[in-house]
């Protein structure tokens, strides 16, 4: 009997030892599946992660690098030979252009440097105050538009200003969350311009320089600049002084009828703009 119950106790163990071991291996094997369906989710999360990173990185500087902006301009036109001063009482200008970026991947994940190449800026100014920088007998501006220094009345055509060029030159653009970036830059502007005052005609190349910041959300932008420059304009006038006889002689020509001369003038202005970035 006592082997009996010895061969039965054996037994018993031998079985319970084999259960055991067969949970355990169960345990390890499930274990180590929920260890690799865990590496698999961290792995597409992973990849998940930075396409998104990579599409809004995309969204916020690739797409955003072209801009077209609409604005207001302040500006002064200074003559440096006649100490006279013109103000404007209305402007605006267009500028067209894209933002090319030096480096692929942000500085410290949020700074780019870049270069800014507007290949179209367009300004136009209507001028309806003069100041004078001496006292004299024209000191009035409305005296100054309509009579000249000889006292004879002069056509009055009012003074406007056009000028058309383009910019090039760096920016630095920091990107703090999400879409918000800001950016301040430095641009050279050579650029035609042809100003009418009252009769005169003068037209000149200018070299402006400008320097401006500006606050962009996602499409949308606000912006200001100033902007100076000077030249020695060529100018031209119709001589209505001259001598009919001269005509009827045949002594005159088409230069007769036209004064040329030249003025030293320097411009400055102030811009605030609204930009679209696309």
């Amino acid at each position: 009997m006592k082997r009996i119950l010895s061969a039965f106790a054996l037994s018993f163990s031998i079985a319970c030892g084999v259960a055991n071991a067969q949970v355990a291996d169960s345990t390890d094997v499930n274990s180590s599946k929920v260890d690799s369906l865990t590496q698999v989710v961290e792995s597409l999360s992973s990849q998940i992660s930075d396409a998104e990173n990579e599409d809004l990185q995309k969204a916020i500087w690739k797409d955003r690098a072209k801009y077209m902006n609409v604005g207001f301009v302040k500006q002064t036109l200074t003559s440096k030979d006649n100490d006279v001063k013109y103000k404007s009482s209305a402007g605006m200008n267009l500028t067209w252009g894209k933002t090319y970026y030096l480096h692929k991947k942000p500085i410290l994940n949020m700074i780019k440097i870049g270069l800014d190449w507007s290949w179209m800026d367009f300004t136009y100014v209507k001028y309806s105050e003069v100041e004078e920088t001496y006292e004299g007998e024209y000191a009035n501006p409305d005296d100054y538009w309509d009579v000249d220094f000889s006292g004879e009345e002069e056509l009055d055509l009012g003074c406007h200003q056009l000028e058309y060029g383009m910019q090039l030159g760096p920016s630095i653009t920091v990107n703090p969350i999400h879409h918000l970036k800001v950016s301040t830059y430095f641009h050279f502007q050579p650029s035609g311009s042809v100003i009418l005052l009252d009769d005169e005609v003068y037209y000149g190349f200018v070299p402006f320089f400008n320097f401006g910041a500006a606050v962009a959300w996602k499409a949308i932008s606000i912006g200001v600049e100033g902007r100076w420059g000077a030249t020695k304009y060529s100018g031209a006038s119709v001589d209505d002084e001259e001598d009919s006889s001269y005509w009827e002689e045949g002594d005159a020509d088409f230069s007769d009828l036209v004064d040329t001369f030249s003025q030293r003038m320097r411009t400055k202005s102030f811009r605030a703009y609204i930009s679209l970035r696309f």
